[in-house]
């Protein structure tokens, strides 16, 4: 577990993704930080040599581990899914990279929180509150709410304006869609699946999809 960093500190770190997500990372460092943003993209293969006509595309692993190397080590996760997440911090680390959090000005996250993981998003006109727990490489998006005593596995997708309310629990890679809220005291499993706008009132096994209001099984996910 790390310290907050504060957002001042980025200078040369590389973005990984250069789509989505990892445009919106732009939006949580000041003008002079984006002008020195890199970025990562090794799948879209007609993807622009610059990043919305101005911004660095390193396209190969060997572009990406000789920058780790040379220039700065840090990187930052631009993109969702909680395995794919998970899979891209495990190879960057590899590749000698190191971790780190983006944190947007506007969050407001209480000084009492008792642990935040390293690699996390966390995204503008967010609320962390106090006694949170919140684990590795998770994505907690714009205008969602952690409150008091809630407990968020490593590499969970938090979407935008999801409601985790009081002391609840959720497990690793879990996934919430956008406007969805969990109710105090639930627990959530490793690997779920919840869908936008629903409402958990109970505790949800590990590796299921949930939907509604009140949310209810679906099927399983493939983890």
């Amino acid at each position: 577990m790390v310290s907050l960093l504060n957002v001042s500190q980025i200078n040369l770190m590389l973005i990984v993704g250069a789509k989505g997500h990892a445009i919106e990372i732009l939006q949580c460092l000041s003008p002079l930080e984006r002008e020195q943003a890199v970025f990562f993209d090794d799948v879209t293969q007609n993807q622009p040599d610059l990043v919305l006509g101005k911004y660095k595309l390193l396209r190969t692993a060997t572009a990406a581990q000789v920058y780790l190397a040379t220039i700065d080590s840090r990187f930052v996760l631009g993109l969702g899914g909680p395995m794919l997440r998970l899979r891209l911090a495990k190879q960057f680390k590899h590749w000698g990279g190191l971790l780190t959090t983006v944190i947007a000005p506007t969050a407001a996250i209480d000084p009492l929180i008792t642990k935040l993981g390293e690699g996390l998003n966390i995204m503008h006109h967010t609320m962390v509150a106090l006694s949170a727990r919140i684990g590795d490489g998770v994505l907690i998006n714009a205008g969602a709410t952690v409150h008091h005593d809630t407990q968020v596995g490593d590499y969970c997708e938090i979407s935008p304006g999801v409601r985790l309310l009081g002391r609840c629990q959720l497990g690793m890679g879990c996934q919430v869609g956008a406007l969805a809220a969990v109710l105090p005291d639930v627990v959530v499993g490793d690997h779920v699946v919840i869908g936008a706008g629903a409402v958990v009132t109970r505790n949800v096994p590990a590796g299921s999809v949930v939907a509604g209001i009140p949310a209810r099984p679906i099927h399983h996910s493939i983890k």
